[in-house]
């Protein structure tokens, strides 16, 4: 059945969103990276909150510190290597160096997101001499997290069974409103086996 003059298939209106989306995300990136530039000044000065940085993976949100991280911001081009595990999706560019990119919602085998129109983005995560691309749906905000106060939950029953091979990386679950976010373990995660053999 035709369309009426002047509605756009829905396809359109997707495809010109997420040329939209894109576009934003190529001129915010440098903005990001500044901002975790100025997030790691503050970071250091701070003895009682820690700055963390949230983000979507499949259907969680989850957040990880601050000082974990060396760089965020829109997912350059990657490209696929043979022989990898499919959690390594392959490898990028970021500042004339070489990364992995590792996908959490293959390695956990987390619930993806049923449409995801954003250009996905990038956390740069280093821990110790382990460093590789944490490739996230989006980044959400910045938490100042003073954990004397805001006492962390327990994942609830449905969290552990969605999230059950991810359940030794999650520190516990802050609250905010309506939003639930698994705080990872970045020293766990830095940790990992399964993730540094394949470094």
């Amino acid at each position: 059945m035709a369309l009426p003059t002047g509605q756009p298939a829905a396809g359109m209106q997707d495809g010109n969103l997420k040329s939209l989306l894109d576009a934003i995300d190529r001129k915010t990136a440098p903005a990001l990276q500044q901002d975790l530039e100025r997030l790691h000044s503050r970071a250091g000065r701070s003895a009682d909150r820690v700055l963390h940085i949230s983000f979507v993976v499949g259907w969680h949100e989850m957040a990880l510190p601050v000082a974990a991280m060396q760089g965020l911001g829109a997912m350059p081009v990657i490209t696929p290597l043979p022989y990898l595990p499919p959690w390594i999706r392959g490898i990028v560019q970021i500042r004339s160096e070489i990364f992995s990119v590792v996908d959490f919602q293959r390695l956990f085998q987390l619930r993806k997101e049923r449409r995801n129109l954003h250009k996905l983005s990038f956390i740069q995560f280093q821990h110790e001499d382990l460093e590789f691309c944490l490739l996230v749906n989006r980044i959400t905000g910045i938490l100042n997290l003073d954990e004397e106060m805001e006492r962390l939950a327990p994942c609830s029953p449905d969290e552990q069974a969605e999230c059950a091979k991810m359940m030794a990386f999650i520190r516990g679950v802050l609250v905010r409103d309506q939003r639930r976010i698994f705080l990872l373990d970045s020293n766990a995660l830095g940790h990992a086996d399964i993730i540094r053999k394949w470094r």
